[in-house]
């Protein structure tokens, strides 16, 4: 039996389909592998993400797990990856001593296929048999860290898009005006987020002023619940 157990960890939300997200994403893999498998939410649930790690370890330790590997599915180096998931992980990792290990492995968006899959994404939806071309736009959460927001330009830039944030300038009417300041009125909006949800639901409120003087459209989400479980069962 393999001694490595995995835990996904999301953002997590008071939303109740960021949990049932989960839980597919759960499912879905552990009919790929066949490693023990779970996961839990930094935030909107009523354990904290150490209790939810704890909670796990009990359950598994008795079957020969020696090491839970931590894997974030989160797509930018922010506050979370940084500093709030290795302390929950640190909490957990005390209460066990050298009875089990708890190994945080690199967050889902280091992965070296995320540049194509985006653009792969606008593509999908780029009429080339159209004589104007839609400009692109990649919107992402942003993050205090100037250095995860520049993760995300060499993103847009690879897609050839320009990029914008949700909660950090420029955000998505910031970049709207911007292109129509140019007489760009094709434009293809494609947000960098794992799921649909609050936010991209608001992004969608967000356009709509814009749809009476420009044709804009709102991509899906990059990643299929599949290809995001593809993708995270390589990194382990």
């Amino acid at each position: 039996m393999n001694a490595t157990a995995l835990f996904f960890v999301t953002h997590g939300s008071s939303d109740p389909r960021s949990w049932l997200g989960l839980q597919d994403l759960v499912a879905i893999a552990r009919s790929q592998s066949h490693l023990y498998i779970s996961g839990g939410c930094l935030e909107g649930q009523p354990l904290t993400l150490a209790q939810q790690l704890e909670k796990f370890a009990h359950e598994i330790i008795a079957h020969g797990i020696s090491t839970i590997a931590v894997l974030p599915l989160l797509l930018l180096q922010g506050v979370h990856v940084s500093e709030d998931i290795p302390a929950e992980v640190a909490i957990a990792q005390s209460k066990f001593q050298d009875r089990l290990h708890f190994r945080t492995i690199a967050h889902l968006g280091t992965h070296s296929q995320i540049p194509d899959l985006l653009l792969q994404q606008f593509e999908k939806y780029t009429d080339t048999s159209s004589q104007e071309e839609p400009s692109r736009i990649l919107v992402s959460h942003g993050s205090r860290r100037a250095e995860a927001n520049h993760v995300v330009e060499n993103l847009a830039r690879s897609s050839q898009a320009i990029a914008a944030y949700w909660g950090v300038e420029p955000k998505i009417e910031t970049q709207i005006e911007y292109l129509l300041a140019q007489n760009i009125y094709k434009i293809n909006v494609l947000p960098y987020f794992l799921t649909e949800g609050g936010i991209t639901e608001a992004i969608a409120n967000k356009l709509k002023p814009y749809r009476d003087q420009a044709q804009i459209q709102q991509l899906p989400v990059p990643l299929s619940n599949e290809q995001l479980v593809s993708l995270a069962l390589s990194m382990i």
